[in-house]
């Protein structure tokens, strides 16, 4: 068990979907339910990232809205390393069911001096499925109230390290592992990739 925190960034509004993507089901399990199972089995603490509280307030876990509210996925990042009771926070996009865990604690072991570990895909950082050093706060909080709202940029400002697709082999399918479900395409072809698995999301 880490200690550390994983923080499930919830604001999955998408006009293509009829509900908040964490509530879309792959397999029979909303994607919130499969993300959270897979979560606890490695954290100390899981905590949620949503304005939409009374979503997601019977779900057993700690749930805070934006500080900043409504400014993006840069809002929800501050939001969860100010909320984080660890050092060492994992964030992740409450749209993406296929990460590999072993991934995940590998990036959280590894950040060690750096300020965010981050896969890389396509020559593209996936920053909602990478672990950063609940220290940046002040840079996110900067940013956020001048209204730098391009994630990129404020990446550029922190000491990363980036896994390549090269590493990121090693832990499965890069293309299924950051699989986003955005609209029913994409639902679609979840529960085909799910009913590839060999266990179930959720036992």
């Amino acid at each position: 068990m880490l200690q550390a925190t994983g923080a499930i960034l919830a604001g999955g509004i998408s006009p293509d979907l009829p509900t908040n993507k964490a509530f879309i089901k792959i397999s029979g399990h909303r994607i919130i339910d499969i993300i959270i199972k897979k979560l606890r089995n490695t954290f100390s603490e899981i905590i949620i990232i949503s304005n939409d509280i009374q979503h997601f307030d019977k779900l057993g876990l700690s749930v805070y809205p934006d500080l900043i509210p409504r400014l993006g996925p840069v809002s929800g990042i501050h939001a969860a390393l100010h909320y984080a009771s660890y050092d060492t926070v994992f964030i992740q996009g409450c749209d993406m069911p296929f990460l590999n865990m072993q991934l995940v604690e590998y990036m959280c072991q590894e950040l060690g001096n750096y300020d965010v570990i981050i896969p890389e895909v396509n020559s593209k950082w996936e920053p909602l499925a990478a672990a950063y050093a609940r220290d940046t706060l002040p840079i996110f909080d900067r940013s956020l109230k001048n209204y730098h709202l391009k994630l990129v940029q404020i990446l550029d400002l922190l000491n990363i390290k980036s896994v390549p697709e090269s590493e990121l082999k090693a832990y499965g399918n890069v293309k299924e592992m950051f699989f986003n479900v955005n609209d029913m395409l994409a639902v679609n072809q979840a529960n085909i990739i799910a009913h590839r698995y060999l266990t179930p999301l959720i036992e």
